[in-house]
């Protein structure tokens, strides 16, 4: 169950006013876990970043601390949900990593990435709309703290004195990026491996009989003779069965054999 704090807490967010103390303590929380991490910048300084970053963010998308809510990722593990809003939950985005057994720095350049797509994605859809408004529904997925962290990485080239390492930060991702950070974890074959009747269902009840319309075509670019409602989304299992298969977490030998 979700616990919000009274948003009162956070303080208003005035420009030249310090962050909100309720971000200043998130922040904290935050750099702290990195201590040993920390790059460029002290601890007070990345803090005082983090809670500005937050701030800004807070204008757009208004932020409440949630205590005692943890969001389950696909079976693969768990992680605590930090912050909430009228839009979505949000996590941390090295939480996260953890839960799922993946390298910081590597979520952190998927994060990246992601952030680039959105940022496109509202720009395009700022010029369609046409009004010179600047919107922000696209970027509401994730917030750079703008943290400057150095991690030890075996996989990377070692620099001058034999150290390898790279670059990393923290994030906040919305719940519903979970599944994209999912299938790019070290669990993303058996996350995707698992969802796709889960897929086939959603795909069906969106879409219905324009799949049934849509020809499927072979390797050769030759029809088939099939549509897409019968052979890419196909599935012998019911809905509630493909729902619990998508939760199921990593597979054992029962349920490769396909008994759920």
């Amino acid at each position: 169950m979700t616990e919000p704090i009274n948003p009162s807490a956070a303080g208003d967010d005035t420009p030249g006013r310090p962050a909100p103390k309720i971000f200043q303590r998130f922040a904290a929380e935050v750099v702290r876990k990195h201590d040993e991490h920390l790059l460029d910048y002290d601890a007070d300084e990345q803090t005082d970043r983090a809670a500005k970053r937050l701030t800004h963010f807070h204008k757009t998308t208004p932020l409440i601390p949630v205590v005692n809510t943890v969001i389950g990722l696909a079976g693969f593990g768990e992680v605590d949900s930090r912050l909430t809003s009228a839009w979505d939950q949000y996590v941390l985005l090295s939480d996260t990593a953890e839960a799922l057994g993946m390298p910081l720095h590597k979520a952190c350049d998927w994060a990246e990435l992601q952030h680039g797509y959105a940022l496109r994605d509202q720009r395009d859809a700022d010029e369609e709309r046409g009004d010179g408004r600047l919107g922000y529904e696209c970027l509401r997925g994730y917030v750079d703290l703008g943290l400057s962290l150095v991690l030890d990485d075996p996989e990377a080239k070692p620099d001058a004195s034999g150290r390898r390492w790279s670059f990393a930060g923290d994030w906040l991702i919305s719940h519903d990026r979970l599944p994209a950070l999912l299938s790019v974890s070290p669990w993303g074959k058996e996350f995707m491996d698992n969802s796709m009747d889960a897929w086939s269902h959603a795909a069906r009840r969106l879409f219905g009989d324009k799949l049934r319309d849509a020809p499927t075509y072979g390797p050769d670019g030759t029809p088939t003779g099939g549509d897409a409602y019968t052979d890419l989304f196909r599935t012998e299992l019911s809905e509630e069965e493909a729902l619990r298969k998508a939760r199921r977490g990593p597979a054992f030998d029962a349920e490769d054999q396909g008994q759920l």
